[in-house]
């Protein structure tokens, strides 16, 4: 029996101190977004105090002008009444401070964190969509930071105001009368027990619940990306119960975690009303024998009622740390991902002048893949040259593309760029000097003016308008009655696939960097847009690196070379002529692609 005992003491202390490291981790670990508010933190201290101070002489005010009344000493009740009225009035003012600066620091913290972790999910973007959903980051970015807000500043500000207010109180009482005190401090373990049973229970509810919100918020992502085709398929009933059956998971663990917080509450105001009965009970004879005044017993109970809530509160951070512990753990766990690529802060920019392009057996597989997308690939692109990337789906154009941008770095191998490793340079500036058109181009959901100024934040109106007429872009934009000022949607769904291409060069022109990457639109065009890009990519391409990732043999006409990407890691290089002559691959989709246009 006295070994199973020992045992299960060693459990609580090992319970206790592993709370207390992973609290001390997850504090430390966002000490750094809130180290800035130091002066306000320390103003906030300072308000509780003085605050908590004003309360215990307000009440104890209300004490003596009850005593007033009560001995029929009216004389000086309108001087008692005075002094209340100026206390209710300093106390408000210090609680109008205390509010709009605990919200200021409230509210920079969650700017701050919530910035910081979408600024690192932009900068890894490619590793960390590989691992989570669009959904479940929305879930972090929103509600899980929140609940980091209550873990790292909400509870230890208002653990700090509560002892304060624990302290100050109970003070008072010794000093109304301390045998009355004791009394009621004998009931203090009660409510600290309550938590440490509570606590735990709140803890393994909360993790599961914020894990099924997140799937639940994924849905919901996933059914507003993709109405056109939940419609198309008539798939509404399908994802509404989909939706439902996540919802009805996500909601019984939501009502777990309430039902804990009710019967936790329900106990902790018993206890309340207990002590008071047990005060008022003891009270009795000491008002009997002169000891204490009616007034004083009040003051006294409103003492104990008015600690009820810093001892709930502190009874209850166990449980708020417990259910924040999830939500911090999924933050942290994103903001700790490492990129694929790394760099310092002292790595040199590179301005490119030529834009030639040297890939040296080069060797990448994407993480957790097995297969090889290149194995020692060797490819040379002069300044200049406009090359196109051929290959079936999957052969590794878009790669080619993304190692270039520095996306990935290659496993073996270098990538240079006039003459430079692309690993030695800043990402910035790399990227800064490489214009791509992506296949889905990216926009805002804004006017097209604002779209444009992404690509060149300090462009003129002359400037945004040239562009728009270089990417053919300007004989629709025209038309509309805001012209550059028509906000264009979400994902631009007011604008055609190849409305937003051209717009898309458009950015391009405004950009003019040495190197563009082209990456065609694989959906249909009609005629008109097709023949409007093409002309709009050949104005672009003059005197520029271009990489063409085709899809349509029309594009690929006018290119100066092609490397067709062979899909075992390999790729063969030649004019369109040379390979429809020794190339079979590449022979039979053009013939393909020629025949279906027949």
């Amino acid at each position: 029996m006295h070994a199973v005992v020992t045992v299960n003491k060693v459990g609580m202390k090992l319970k206790k101190k592993q709370f207390l490291q992973w609290q001390r981790a997850i504090i430390k670990y966002f000490a750094p977004y809130i180290k800035e508010e130091r002066i306000y933190l320390y103003l906030l201290g300072t308000l509780s105090i003085i605050t908590t101070a004003a309360n215990a002489f307000l009440i104890w005010m209300l004490g003596v002008a009850i005593s007033q009344i009560t001995a029929g000493e009216f004389s000086h009740l309108n001087r008692t009444l005075f002094m209340i009225a100026g206390i209710v009035l300093f106390n408000q003012l210090l609680r109008f401070v205390y509010a709009y600066n605990f919200q200021r620091v409230t509210l920079r913290f969650v700017d701050r964190v919530r910035g910081q972790l979408l600024m690192h999910v932009m900068r890894i973007s490619y590793p960390v969509f590989s691992k989570f959903s669009k959904g479940d980051l929305i879930a972090r970015l929103t509600g899980d930071v929140d609940r980091v807000l209550t873990f790292v500043v909400n509870v230890p500000l208002n653990l700090f105001a509560n002892s304060i207010v624990l302290a100050i109180y109970v003070s008072m009482l010794f000093w109304i009368d301390w045998q009355l005190a004791l009394i009621t401090l004998t009931l203090a373990p009660l409510f600290f027990l309550s938590q440490r049973f509570v606590a735990p229970k709140t803890g393994r509810a909360s993790r599961h619940f914020v894990h099924e919100r997140a799937k639940l918020v994924t849905i919901e992502e996933q059914t507003l990306a993709n109405l056109k085709g939940i419609s198309s398929f008539t798939s509404e009933n399908v994802m509404r119960e989909k939706h439902r059956n996540q919802f009805d998971v996500a909601r019984e663990w939501a009502l777990k975690v309430r039902k804990i917080h009710i019967v936790y509450n329900a106990f902790f105001t018993f206890l309340v009303y207990f002590a008071g009965v047990v005060v008022i009970y003891s009270g009795i004879s000491s008002i009997q024998s002169g000891q204490l005044t009616i007034g004083v017993l009040v003051s006294f109970l409103v003492y104990i009622r008015n600690l009820t809530g810093p001892v709930r509160s502190i009874a209850q951070y166990p449980i708020q740390l417990q259910a924040s512990r999830a939500a911090a753990e999924r933050v942290m766990e994103v903001m700790s991902m490492p990129g694929n690529v790394q760099e310092n802060d002292k790595t040199p920019d590179i301005q490119i002048e030529h834009g030639d392009i040297a890939f040296s057996n080069v060797s990448f597989s994407y993480p957790l893949s097995e297969k090889p997308v290149f194995s020692n690939l060797n490819a040379n692109i002069a300044p200049g040259e406009s090359v196109a990337l051929v290959g079936a789906s999957g052969s590794g154009k878009s790669t080619f593309a993304a190692l270039l941008m520095r996306f990935y770095d290659p496993l073996n191998g270098s990538i240079c760029i006039d003459g430079t490793d692309v690993r030695s340079v800043s990402l910035a500036s790399l990227r800064k000097q490489i214009s791509i058109v992506w296949q889905e181009p990216f926009v805002i959901n804004g006017s097209i003016k604002e779209n444009l100024l992404l690509a060149r934040p300090d462009a003129t109106a002359e400037q945004l308008i040239a562009a728009c007429k270089s990417s053919y872009s300007w004989e629709f934009i025209e038309t509309l009655e805001l012209g550059l000022d028509t906000a264009i949607g979400t994902d631009g769904v007011s604008l055609s696939v190849g409305q937003k291409q051209r717009l898309a060069i458009a950015q391009a022109f405004l950009r003019d960097s040495p190197i563009l990457i082209f990456d065609e639109a694989s959906s249909a065009l009609d005629s008109h847009s097709e023949r409007m890009i093409v002309e709009a990519l050949q104005l672009l391409r003059k005197n520029r690196t271009t990489l063409l990732i085709a899809h349509r043999y029309s594009s690929i006409r006018t290119v100066d070379r092609i490397l067709y990407f062979n899909g075992n890691g390999s790729i063969t290089s030649g004019t369109h002529e040379e390979l429809m002559v020794n190339h079979e691959d590449y022979k039979a989709a053009v013939n393909w692609q020629i025949s279906r246009r027949e």
